[in-house]
């Protein structure tokens, strides 16, 4: 916009005032860090049809496939309901590497918690399963970084957040703590 004005009410780009050049090199610096700003905030967000259940597995294999230890926060676990995401998590779960958090155990569940995963069944009366899930990869150690889904209109959002002071990575691991503290008492 400011570019256009210069253009516009100047009588020749040749002869600019030096208040003009300045303008100009502000604005093209401040566009400049409003692009950076935006492909890094992009980044961290994943957006996906409600229906893309082939998109939202392969996004969850791949989060959890390098992630070290995960703690997953579920309703049902239904991005799971495939052969190779089921044998990651079963190798997860020999390793002592998995943390499962849901209302209810289920066969997957139970699956996950005979091969050695730590299965959190929080029950529906002490919380009911939130409309929002959260997967921590590399749970308790440095470099954890959690990745929130929520729906969002017609569509599936994920966003990333490191464990860098972001309240929502806090959060997460709260939620995983009292679920456990819970689960327990059980």
């Amino acid at each position: 916009t400011l570019v256009g004005i210069l253009v516009v009410f100047l009588p020749s780009p040749k002869n600019l005032p030096w208040w003009a050049i300045a303008l100009l090199v502000t604005a093209v610096c401040c566009f400049l860090v409003l692009v950076f700003l935006e492909l890094h905030a992009y980044r961290g967000r994943r957006v996906f049809a409600r229906g893309d259940v082939v998109g939202i597995r392969k996004y969850m294999h791949g989060w959890i496939q390098h992630g070290g230890r995960v703690a997953i926060w579920t309703r049902d676990m239904s991005w799971a309901q495939n052969p190779e995401t089921r044998g990651l998590l079963k190798e997860k779960a020999r390793r002592n590497d998995l943390i499962l958090c849901l209302p209810e155990a289920h066969e997957l569940a139970s699956e996950l918690a005979a091969a050695g995963a730590e299965v959190c069944a929080y029950g529906a009366e002490y919380l009911e399963s939130p409309a929002s899930r959260f997967t921590i990869a590399f749970f308790g150690r440095d470099g954890s970084r959690v990745a929130v889904g929520h729906a969002e209109e017609d569509t599936h959002v994920i966003d990333e957040f490191a464990a860098d002071g972001h309240p929502a990575f806090y959060l997460a691991e709260d939620l995983i703590a009292r679920s456990e503290e819970h689960t327990s008492e059980l």
